[in-house]
């Protein structure tokens, strides 16, 4: 079971598999990450191209409008003054709510009762029988203190009832005067009650009852002194026949127990006004879109200015949450279709994590450049002295904004397809940045595509400022279309419009000029800029292998040569078939007297004639890795270091496998295994890497001909050619049957210009015919020396064995 996990966990397909969906993951992870970021840099951005822009300074009240105002859309502004009058407006209104203690009167009566009650058992003074007599308790202090302290009784009033012993013939007399009276409501402030029931709403509320009543009259509710009055209107009929001294008596006891009981409920009134401001609506006006707020010239006013920041304060509020995700969706289809179509429909498009991360944070980097230069331009574009020009929005100013810089940069290091799409999703975001500006996405999609021409071959720095120039002039011709289709009318905008945009197209080279650099150190690109600077032949590395291996460096310069017109002719990236030609066999430097080329500079001496063939096929193999060693210490890009590594493939080094098949015995021969005589690989991946493979062999077969006439070096192209053909060399990169002819017609002309013929120049005589033993005066001449004479005429046999020497079939 262990065993058969093991192999599931080593199964080469399910490892692709996995790496594949993780590489999805990663894929979407980075999606949707842009996606978000993208959005926020959107929405929460300023409102660009409106007639008020955000960010730009709102004149003060009293000064004159320096332009005129509108609309941007419809919109509907909370007016918080009028709001705030009309919630004022429902608190002076709301409801008083008052509390009336009807149960007061039924509460007197039964006091009473219980004070009188108490006066006449102390009265009584009787001592239980069989015990002691209490202690005497005085009959007014037993009727004070049933009563309630809270009533005032005087010493006369005691004593007028005391000297009738507390008679029940009082108590009914007192019942009737005070009763009737606390049975009305009283009310302890009748002014500051009548001024509630003028201006609003007086509820009464019963104590310990929710219902509610409306006050209609406020004359039904009595003051303290009419509630006295009306007690002493009443005790002439109730107290009729009395002594006058014991009539004032009683009245006096009666108006001591009379208090208000209707008193306002602050709680109850204070939830009624906040009830009544919260349930106001707020007071809105509503502005249709392009509706004028304030003329130019005309005078400001507070409600102009506090509509130009209400507008402002909306911009920045309104949904933003929705508009976030809507954005962000948005964004997130657009980039994943775009992504999709690319890596299924575009064969150059990269599809490696490392480069969607490239192409998502230049678009974040775009989005945010854009956001700043929008501003920058609101800024300068409302100023005092410029406005005038601008009336209504500075949009000419968005013209000198570089946006095509991005897609510059994008062509520098991937394909034109690549930067095609790119160009594509950056004037999206474009035209979204500028209010759904369709005519602004427009110019910044002519304006990258033109600079991913401009930049297809940089041979040199100026070529990027070449680019910016041609990116300027597309620019401005858009932008004159553009400005003549909308009919502005007004000759300094428009030539302000077109003058911009040519700016903004050098400042597009100028940018990417000093971004690269950057770009490079970050994500590990090599632009060709970066192959320019290790084509100068003055490298420490080049200078280094010429100065341990000069046969393979000229080697070196050859090769580059030939790899560089080759691709020029099938559309391939020339400059980097040069340098990683250069560069390709590096790896000598380590062992240089063990290659064929360098042994003449070592002594002569071959110093594989006394190793084996295995060992031999070992050094000639190691040379691949120890360049990549070099490489690595010298921070090589990588595409100079898959040249290093691709340039044999897994090709077979011939001379040496064909040398230990012929010393092996007629019974060993099996041993000799063609895998051992292979170099590592990998094969060549790019069309780069095939051209390098075909012009290195190429090159290093042709000096083994010693009549390198047309025929014979067309001969030799096409045997090398047809045998890394057969031998399945060439078919993991894009080269086509086309492209290997065009390849091979290169290589037969570079060799043909390079090893013409010459004329054998005749030994030099004196005018009377003898041949002269020493030239003077005579310049260089081109003699063939008799060794020369002699190699020349080497049998074929020999110069085979060169060739397998090199490793070629």
């Amino acid at each position: 079971m262990a065993k058969a996990e093991s192999t599931l966990g080593n199964d080469p397909k399910l490892e692709e598999a996995r790496l594949r969906a993780r590489r999805r993951r990663l894929l979407l992870l980075c999606a949707v990450a842009a996606s978000l970021v993208l959005a926020a840099i959107l929405t929460l951005q300023v409102s660009n191209g409106g007639p008020v822009p955000i960010g730009a300074s709102i004149q003060q009240p009293g000064e004159i409008a320096e332009r005129s105002y509108k609309a941007p859309n419809e919109v509907t502004l909370v007016d918080r003054q009028a709001t705030e009058e009309v919630r004022r407006a429902a608190l002076e209104q709301a409801s008083i709510v008052y509390d009336f203690d009807a149960g007061r009167a039924l509460e007197l009566r039964g006091r009473l009762g219980d004070a009188f009650a108490a006066a006449r058992a102390a009265l009584e003074k009787e001592a239980p029988e069989g015990g002691e007599a209490e202690a005497a308790i005085d009959p007014g202090e037993a009727f004070v203190a049933a009563l309630g302290e809270e009533v005032e009784v005087s010493a006369r009033g005691l004593a007028v009832l005391g000297k009738s012993d507390f008679r029940e013939q009082d108590e009914r007399g007192l019942v009737a005067l005070v009763v009737p009276v606390v049975a009305r409501m009283i009310v302890g402030d009748p002014q500051e009650l009548a001024r509630h029931g003028a201006s609003r709403t007086v509820l009464v509320r019963e104590l310990g009852a929710e219902d509610e009543q409306r006050l209609l009259d406020s004359e039904a509710v009595l003051s303290q002194p009419e509630a006295v009055a009306q007690l002493r209107g009443q005790a002439a009929s109730v107290l009729e026949g009395r002594p006058r001294r014991e009539r004032k008596a009683l009245v006096a006891i009666a108006e001591g127990m009379l208090r208000p009981n209707l008193q306002i409920n602050l709680r109850a009134t204070d939830e009624r006004r906040q009830a009544a401001a919260d349930g106001v609506k707020e007071v809105t006006i509503t502005l249709r879109k392009g509706e004028i707020i304030a003329r130019d010239g005309d005078p400001l006013t507070e409600r102009h200015v506090w509509i130009l920041k209400g507008i402002q304060d909306q911009a920045r509020t309104t949904n933003q949450l929705a508009g976030f995700i809507a954005v962000a969706l948005l964004i997130f289809i657009v980039v994943s279709v775009l992504w999709r179509f690319a890596s299924h429909g575009i064969e150059s498009f990269p599809r490696g994590i490392k480069d969607a991360g490239f192409l998502l944070s230049v678009l974040i980097v775009t989005a945010l450049g854009t956001r700043l230069g929008l501003f920058l331009c609101e800024a300068v574009g409302n100023s005092r002295d410029l406005a005038p020009l601008f009336p209504d929005t500075p949009e000419p100013l968005y013209y000198v904004i570089p946006v095509a810089a991005a897609t510059m940069l994008v062509r520098t290091i991937h394909s034109a397809e690549t930067a095609a799409v790119f160009a594509v999703a950056a004037s999206m975001l474009a035209g979204l940045q500028m209010a759904n500006e369709l005519s602004y996405a427009l110019f910044v999609l002519v304006g990258s595509l033109t600079a991913a021409v401009g930049v297809a071959r940089v041979t040199q720095r100026g070529t990027l400022l070449r680019a910016g120039v041609r990116v300027g002039v597309a620019n401005a011709l858009v932008v004159a279309a553009l400005e003549l289709l909308e009919a502005q009318g007004a000759p300094v905008r428009f030539l302000t419009a077109v003058s911009l945009s040519l700016v903004g197209g050098a400042l597009s080279g100028v940018v990417v000029a000093g971004v690269t650099p950057l770009v490079e150190g970050i994500f590990s690109y090599t632009t060709d800029v970066k192959l320019l600077e290790l084509s100068n032949r003055d490298q420490p590395l080049l200078r280094e292998l010429e100065m341990r291996a000069p046969g393979t460096y000229h080697h070196s310069m050859m090769v580059g040569h030939l790899a560089e017109r080759a691709a020029e002719i099938i559309g391939a990236n020339a400059i980097l078939c040069k340098v990683a030609g250069y560069y390709h066999d590096i790896g000598k430097m380590r062992r240089p007297h063990f290659f064929v080329e360098n042994v003449t500079i070592h002594g002569g001496e071959n110093r594989h004639e006394k190793l084996a063939p295995s060992i031999s096929a070992k050094i000639i193999k190691a040379h691949v890795k120890d360049g990549l060693e070099y490489g690595r210490e010298n921070k090589l890009s990588g595409p100079i270091m898959s040249g290093i590594a691709q340039h044999h493939g897994t090709s077979v080094i011939r001379f040496f496998y064909e040398k230990a098949k012929e010393q092996s015995d007629q019974d060993k021969e099996g041993l000799v295994q063609e895998h051992d005589y292979r170099y590592p690989g990998p094969r060549p991946q790019t069309c780069e890497a095939g051209i390098l493979m075909l012009a290195d062999s190429v090159e290093a077969a042709s000096r083994t001909l010693t009549d390198a006439t047309p025929a014979r070096i067309q001969q030799l192209v096409q045997r090398i050619t047809n045998n890394y053909f057969r031998d399945g060399q060439l078919n993991e990169c894009n080269l086509t049957l086309r492209d290997l002819n065009a390849i091979a017609r290169s290589f037969i002309e570079t060799l043909s210009a390079i090893k013409h013929a010459r004329i054998d120049y005749p030994d030099p005589t004196d005018p009377g015919g003898r041949r002269l033993e020493e030239t003077e005066g005579e310049g260089v001449v081109e003699q063939r020396s008799p060794r020369e004479k002699e190699r020349s005429e080497r049998p074929a046999k020999v110069r085979d064995d060169d060739l397998k020497r090199l490793g070629l079939p």
